[in-house]
């Protein structure tokens, strides 16, 4: 096997995305918690609309899970009481673990957008030159194309500015990818 710029970037893009789904952040550590502060929103906003009659039962109501109050406008909005995390868990049936996965678009569109790499290395030794199979240095951009590709990375950049960061990992995991590269090379 040689060396290849693109498979490493394709591992690296596979790892985030593991990680992203086991609620690790770029710094191998575990996102920030939704918050527990209430938080209004349209009720047309809502992303699931049977979850969201489930919601509007009299029970969760008086359970103090959710109220409802209509603008000066005439717009009806739903206010969830325990916040971004309890709308989380009804709406997408999420644990209390963060993973950024509500329906997968985001993560799993995530893509290698780019790969460059210099140029080889000889290296010198007293047998003479040697041609080093790695170049000195790959650019890899990762993100998000196509049509939602801003927003995707609107959301991920609002998610980041939250603390939970996933566009990224930690040295520990570069090297374990690379070194298993090379090992391979061998």
């Amino acid at each position: 096997m040689s060396w290849d710029s693109n498979l490493l970037a394709v591992l690296l893009r596979e790892k985030i995305k593991d990680n992203t789904k086991e609620g690790i952040d770029k710094d191998g550590n575990p996102f920030k918690a939704y918050s527990t502060k209430p938080f209004a929103m349209p009720s047309g906003a809502v992303a699931n609309k049977q979850k969201m009659k489930k919601v509007t039962d009299t029970k969760r109501t008086k359970k103090g899970i959710v109220s409802f109050h209509k603008t000066k406008k005439g717009s009806l909005w739903v206010t969830w009481l325990n916040g971004y995390k309890e709308y989380k868990r009804i709406m997408f049936g999420q644990s209390d673990k963060v993973n950024l996965f509500n329906t997968g678009n985001m993560v799993d569109s995530f893509a290698v957008l780019r790969v460059k790499e210099s140029k080889k290395n000889n290296i010198i030794t007293k047998f003479g030159d040697l041609k080093s199979p790695i170049p000195t240095e790959v650019k890899i951009t990762l993100g998000w194309k196509g049509p939602r590709g801003k927003e995707l990375s609107k959301i991920a950049g609002y998610n980041r500015d939250k603390g939970r960061d996933m566009l990224g990992l930690p040295q520990t995991d570069i090297n374990k990818i690379i070194k298993g590269m090379i090992d391979k090379i061998k």
